[in-house]
C-alpha cells in the first residue's frame, strides 16, 4: 500500500476515536475538565485529518503514485469524517437534523453519480463549488469543535456562565457564528448538488 493510501486509511481508522472524544459525556457533562480535554483531542484529530488529506494528495501528485484504491479511499475518508462530525453535532444539540440530512443526501448523490461514471467509463471530477463546499464543511467542523473545547475549559474554570460580549452571552455568540457557517455550508451543498446533476444529466439520462 502506498503512503498516500495509508494516510487516507488512517483518517478512516481514527473516526471511532474521534467520535468517542467528541460525544463522551453528552450535552451536560458531569466532569467538564475531562470533557474539555476529550473535545480538544477531537479537535486535534480533525486538524490532523485535514493535514493528511492535503498531504496524501500532494505526495500522490509529486511521486506519480495515484492508484484506483487511492481514488476510492481519499473521498471516502473525507465523506465519512464529515458525516460523523455533523451527526455528532446533532447528537450534542449543536445543529438541528434537517441541514445535516441535506448534507448527507448530497454526499450520497455525488457518490452515486461517480459510481455510475465508473461503470460507464466517465470520470466525474470535483468542481470548484464542490471544493468550496468541502472547505466550508471542514472550517465549520473545526470552528464548532474549537468553541466546544473552549466552552468546556471555561466551564471547568467556572467562567462560562459569566462570559458575555457586551450584553450578549457567550452561548448566543457561539450559536450565531455556527448558525451562519452552517447556512453557508447548506447553500454550497445545495448549489453544488444541483450543478452535479445538471452537468451530468446526460450520464443519468443515458443510464436509464
Amino acid at each position: 500500500m502506498t503512503l498516500p493510501n495509508k494516510l487516507s486509511l488512517s483518517r478512516i481508522v481514527v473516526i471511532p476515536l474521534f467520535l468517542v472524544a467528541m460525544l463522551y459525556g453528552g450535552i451536560e457533562p458531569d466532569n467538564p475538565a475531562l470533557i474539555a480535554w476529550l473535545r480538544l483531542v477531537a479537535l486535534l484529530l480533525v486538524i490532523a485529518a485535514t493535514i493528511t488529506d492535503w498531504l496524501d494528495g500532494k505526495i500522490a501528485r509529486e511521486r506519480g503514485i495515484s492508484t484506483n484504491l487511492g481514488k476510492l479511499l481519499d473521498p471516502l475518508a473525507d465523506k465519512v469524517l464529515v458525516a460523523a462530525a455533523f451527526v455528532g453535532f446533532v447528537e450534542l444539540g449543536i445543529y438541528p437534523a434537517w441541514p445535516v440530512v441535506l448534507i448527507l443526501a448530497r454526499e450520497f448523490l455525488v457518490t452515486g453519480l461517480r459510481t455510475l461514471g465508473v461503470m460507464t467509463g466517465t470520470v466525474i471530477a470535483a468542481d470548484r463549488w464542490g471544493k468550496h463546499k468541502t472547505g466550508w464543511q471542514l472550517a465549520t467542523i473545526i470552528t464548532a469543535l474549537t468553541f466546544m473545547t473552549a466552552r468546556e475549559f471555561l466551564r471547568a474554570a467556572g467562567l462560562w456562565d459569566n462570559l458575555v460580549f457586551g450584553s450578549i452571552s457567550g452561548q448566543l455568540v457561539f450559536d450565531a457564528i455556527l448558525d451562519i457557517m452552517l447556512l453557508v455550508v447548506v447553500f454550497l451543498t445545495v448549489v453544488s448538488g444541483v450543478l452535479y446533476i445538471r452537468n451530468n444529466w446526460e450520464l443519468i439520462r443515458d443510464s436509464d
